[in-house]
């Protein structure tokens, strides 16, 4: 490990651009994070800018880099308050609220339409819609006015359109005017614990408003206009169409060259997706600086061939790069590297030694200035997180697996070795800098990767090994085809099988590998304080020398702060009696029962609807608790809306062992998932009224619903089937109803069971029925969750409950809502914050 001391130091002794970067971001980040008074900063802005040259003329060598970075910081804070666009008051936020209001609107498209095909949910059942494939576009709308009473009034800001069901390619485009009519509302913060606050990320990308819109909701009233975004939106979708219509009827290819040439990865289908995501090369389907690398690369060959001089060659590289940059979209990644290949080139063509740190450096502050909310993107932070840990660590990696001399070498002396000896330490300095480059690329994206996406793969180093160099050719072959066809049908022929077998190649591969090396692992994602300290004790590796430790010493540290996360973040606190919550599922359910002994249960998981809530909120919710193992599962029945969240969490998460309704294997759906289960070896048994099920340290749960003769009569009826069972904690109940309906509720009603409980789940998510009033009398709760859609809780349910003096709550409008029981006390709390305009 003390080898590392032998490479050459990582920083130089002065790289202004660093500490620039770094003040510009924490400016933004303060801007972001901290109500400060604007005339506050913009006061210490001035300070900071006047008392740089007087400290400068005063010779005040430590004041005035702190006076600058301060000014530069105040110029960050600037910049992102400048983004914000001011709302005046005919803005879209001023008209709408977390409701959905229905709306006409007029406007022109500003960004490239996508669509997007959903694919079948699991475990769909009997539902048609959700069991076939649905499409999906999507496109920002900048608004001019809205129709109010028959007249259109002036109205500003930018609006989400998602139009559903949609076929066929969009019959508009960027710049088209438009006007739709759907359901429109302001994005709202996470309703659940953990989950993604999908009202900071569209605000960060300049959305104020989203429209949901069914097939026909937009019209074309004025075909687009010029302008360059135009043209490279227009070229974008030409050069799409053009190799789906050379590669058919290979969809796969199409879309494989599609994500790896233009960075569309809409078409990709979910299989293929998931293995590249579970192997750990993800990053291969989204375009960025490998991609630019090979552009830049590929045109200075050929200007190199054909003669042209360095300068020329330069240029031409500089202007392909920055036209492949504006076809693929421009994301962050990709904008990063043509900067850097921009300050490569150039100091090449200025004979200067280039400085890779600098020039990432360069490419931050250009990002910053131009896009500032893109600090706050994954994408910018994983591509410049991956790109420092190649500049800053693969020198020492590279190092440490460096070729030795062997015995034979050393005795050999001077000695001029054989040409087999001198391919072989060809190979193996080859193969050590691959290795080092992605094991350092591996180590620098490693907390992030796990921050935004929950999961890692051990073995990504091994995978790369294989699948990058294969990406690469498919990528030039790629690029290739891609040039041919724009060019011509028939000399994108030429390339076609190559492209075509290269694809069925890398695919087969990934799939070989995903199945051999299993080792994809899914995990909660860490605190921001862990990945901050991750970071830190990876600088220390890189300045080990300017804190005068060990290349041992230094690495340790850093070993023993991942063991350190992997030993205190293991397991959460558990609650302090009996925490019931209804996660905010839409029209399903999904209810987490945790008790004083650290043990989980989990009574169904599923939703009507294509949002799969077993990994977008089932599974945060449980890690934000720092629930690792499932120790009970509870199937009701076997409604999609009800366990079509299962097969994410069973990838996720141990399930102790599986509860679920006698006729659960009576239905498709039902038999798909008792399947699933026997294939993982986790045991589920039938229970039925008057079982006691236990879980933990003898917590218990009674099951009072479906009866011997509802089974033997109804064998064929989930609803009236499904399990309604009874938790007793602390002198107090909880009663959870299942999807029982009218049957099912007038036997339980004159049974003569205590049906008396202080919190009621409410039976089919509180839709209408005919027997509210007599379960709200014969329960008498306190509170009442309702987990389901606003539009299907109708007012009467919810008075028949509210007239015996409860308390009612409903996860569309409170969000995941908790019910606790400490002490003999009873609450119940909502996780959604309130937004205003």
């Amino acid at each position: 490990m003390d080898d590392w001391d032998e490479q050459k130091p990582a920083f130089l002794p002065y790289r202004p651009l660093v500490p620039a970067a770094v003040a510009f971001a924490c400016g933004i980040l303060t801007r972001e994070t901290l109500a400060l008074p604007p005339s506050g900063v913009w006061v210490a802005l001035c300070l900071a800018v006047a008392a740089f040259p007087a400290f400068a003329w005063f010779e005040l060598r430590s004041a005035a880099p702190v006076a600058l970075w301060l000014a530069v910081a105040g110029a960050g804070w600037v910049r992102l308050d400048l983004a914000g666009e001011p709302r005046g008051p005919d803005h879209i936020s001023r008209f709408l609220g977390e409701e959905p209001t229905l709306v006409k609107l007029r406007g022109v498209v500003a960004s490239d339409p996508e669509v997007r095909v959903l694919p079948p949910m699991p475990l769909s059942g009997d539902s048609k819609w959700l069991a076939t494939e649905s499409r999906q576009t999507r496109f920002d709308l900048d608004c001019h006015a809205a129709c109010v009473d028959a007249q259109w009034r002036p109205l500003s800001g930018r609006v989400r359109v998602v139009e559903h069901e949609a076929c066929g390619d969009p019959p508009y485009g960027y710049g088209y005017r438009v006007v739709a009519v759907g359901m429109a509302r302001l994005p709202t913060g996470p309703s659940n614990p953990g989950q993604v606050d999908g009202s900071a990320l569209l605000r960060r990308r300049g959305i104020d408003a989203t429209l949901s819109v069914g097939e026909g909701g937009v019209a074309v009233e004025e075909p687009g206009g010029g302008g360059p975004w135009a043209t490279v939106y227009a070229l974008r979708s030409s050069l799409r169409a053009r190799l789906r219509t050379t590669l058919a009827p290979d969809h796969r290819s199409a879309a494989l060259l599609c994500a790896l040439v233009l960075g569309d990865r809409t078409e990709l289908d979910d299989d293929l997706e998931e293995a590249f995501a579970r192997t750990g090369t993800i990053h291969l389907l989204a375009v960025s600086g490998f991609n630019v690398a090979i552009v830049a690369w590929v045109v200075w060959l050929a200007a190199a061939l054909t003669g042209l001089g360095r300068r020329l060659a330069g240029a031409l590289a500089l202007c392909t790069v920055v036209a492949y940059a504006l076809v693929s979209g421009a994301p962050p990644s990709v904008v990063r590297a043509a900067v850097m290949t921009g300050a490569f080139v150039l100091g090449i063509m200025g004979r200067r030694q280039p400085d890779a740190v600098q020039a990432v450096a360069l490419a931050a502050l250009v990002l910053l200035v131009l896009r500032p909310f893109d600090l706050f993107n994954a994408g910018f932070q994983l591509s410049f997180a991956a790109v420092l840990g190649i500049v800053l660590l693969s020198g020492d990696l590279r190092g440490l697996l460096r070729p030795r001399k062997s015995l034979l070498d050393q005795m050999a002396g001077d000695e001029e070795p054989s040409r087999w000896a001198r391919w072989r330490r060809t190979c193996h300095e080859r193969a050590a800098a691959f290795t080092a480059a992605s094991t350092a690329a591996w180590l620098g994206v490693l907390p992030l990767g796990v921050l935004y996406f929950g999961h890692y793969n051990p073995a990504t180093v091994l995978v790369n090994m294989v699948v990058i160099p294969l990406a690469g050719l498919l990528t030039i072959l790629g690029f290739a085809h891609t040039l041919l066809a724009a060019a011509s049908h028939a000399l994108a022929w030429t390339t076609a099988s190559a492209t075509q077998g290269t694809a069925s190649f890398l695919t087969g591969i990934v799939f070989f590998l995903d199945t051999v090396l299993p080792a994809h692992q899914y995990c909660a994602p860490p605190a921001l304080g862990w990945v901050v300290a991750y970071y830190a004790l990876g600088l220390t590796v890189v300045c080990r020398r300017r804190l005068g430790l060990s290349g041992t010493r230094a690495a340790t540290l850093w070993v023993a702060g991942i063991l350190a996360f992997l030993v205190f973040s293991a397991s959460g606190r558990p609650p302090q009696g009996l925490e019931v919550t209804a996660l905010d599922v839409q029209h399903g359910n999904a209810t987490v029962l945790r008790f004083p002994d650290g043990s989980t249960a989990l009574y169904d998981c599923g939703s009507y609807g294509r949002t799969d809530v077993g990994r977008w909120a089932a599974a945060p919710a449980l890690w934000h608790w720092g629930v690792r193992t499932i120790d009970l599962l509870v199937v009701s029945h076997a409604d999609a809306d009800h366990i079509n969240g299962i097969p994410a969490l069973l990838d996720r998460f141990r399930v102790g062992r599986v509860v679920h309704s006698p006729v659960l294997g009576q239905a498709e759906a039902g038999r798909q998932l008792l399947d699933l289960l026997r294939e993982r070896g986790i045991p589920a048994s039938p229970v039925q009224a008057g079982d006691r099920i236990v879980v933990g340290n003898g917590n218990a749960l009674d099951v009072l619903w479906p009866m011997d003769w509802s089974l033997r009569l109804r064998p064929n009826d989930q609803n009236e089937n499904s399990l309604v069972l009874r938790i007793e904690h602390a002198g107090r109940r909880v009663l959870l109803g299942g999807d029982i309906e009218r049957v099912g509720a007038t036997v339980l009603l004159h049974s003569g069971l205590d049906l008396r409980a202080d919190v009621l789940l409410t039976p089919h998510h509180g839709c209408a029925n005919p027997f509210s009033e007599q379960l709200a009398r014969a329960v008498r709760p306190s509170r009442v969750i309702c987990s389901n859609r606003a539009e299907h809780l109708p007012p009467a349910t919810v008075a028949a409950y509210e007239a015996v003096g409860a308390q009612v709550l409903a996860t569309c409008r409170e969000g995941a809502i908790t019910a606790r029981i400490r002490h003999g006390e009873v609450e119940a709390v909502g996780w959604k914050k309130p937004t205003g305009p």
